[in-house]
């Protein structure tokens, strides 16, 4: 992985961006630090003045695991061309009834099972659901005994990340079609995408150099991103690096 904020990487970064490129993030563990508590998971102030400012020059657009009415609360009064939550299914309009009937079946039959697990909260986003076992003794061990129950769960896809496992109907979308569905709506040709988990990995397997220049947040062995943010510490200088007049 290529260092973004390296001299090649603020070269190949400069060479990719033209005026509508869209720029998308990922919002937890990207924009803002991952928390104890998700609910409490906020943009430092700078943060939140950089990122209002290129939003205000750039097509902008945030891509999260979140429902995406709890991003739009977040953060309120930047203005993003484009918001999508749960992973991608919500860049689609409304969800069938059928999605959102299928996953409270999965909320009430894991609901009675989970107080087997002190410390996991479930957290209900209508389109998936969220088990966060960040409070856990054995996290690790905790982690494999949710898959077990989850995969006993019906028409269910996992997917893993940082003290959390994600829920989603196996036919849901994900953040690569996310983000596809969003240029194509946007008319943007192209897309630097910054995220920093598993879940962003289907962005980064969209592996088209010319329409996609994709960053993970922290260094991971298996990641389909050329490029490197070394920590969430660093987006404000990325940020600022977006925000800089274009060659």
């Amino acid at each position: 992985m290529i260092p973004i904020l390296s001299p090649g990487g603020r070269a190949a970064l400069a060479e990719f961006l033209r005026p509508n490129t869209l720029l998308a993030f990922d919002y937890d563990g990207t924009l803002a630090p991952i928390v104890d508590d998700p609910a409490q998971a906020q943009l430092r102030p700078r943060t939140q003045r950089l990122l209002q400012a290129l939003a205000r020059r750039r097509p902008t657009a945030v891509l999260s695991g979140r429902a995406r009415a709890d991003v739009l609360r977040l953060l309120a009064g930047i203005p993003l061309l484009e918001v999508v939550g749960n992973h991608g299914a919500e860049a689609y309009g409304l969800p069938p009834r059928l999605v959102t009937l299928r996953v409270e079946q999965w909320r009430q039959q894991l609901q009675a099972r989970l107080q087997e697990f002190p410390g996991v909260q479930i957290e209900d986003k209508r389109l998936s659901l969220s088990l966060h076992y960040r409070h856990c003794d054995d996290a690790a061990a905790v982690e494999q005994q949710l898959r077990s129950l989850c995969r006993e769960l019906p028409g269910v896809r996992l997917l893993g990340g940082k003290s959390v496992l994600n829920l989603l109907p196996v036919d849901a979308p994900c953040k690569g079609q996310g983000l596809r569905q969003v240029l194509e709506r946007l008319g943007c040709p192209r897309a630097v995408f910054v995220g920093d988990d598993e879940t962003d990995e289907s962005v980064f397997r969209w592996r088209d150099p010319q329409r996609l220049l994709g960053v993970r947040v922290g260094r991971c062995e298996r990641t389909a991103a050329e490029y490197l943010l070394e920590s969430q510490a660093d987006i404000d200088e990325l940020l600022e690096l977006l925000r800089a007049p274009l060659r």
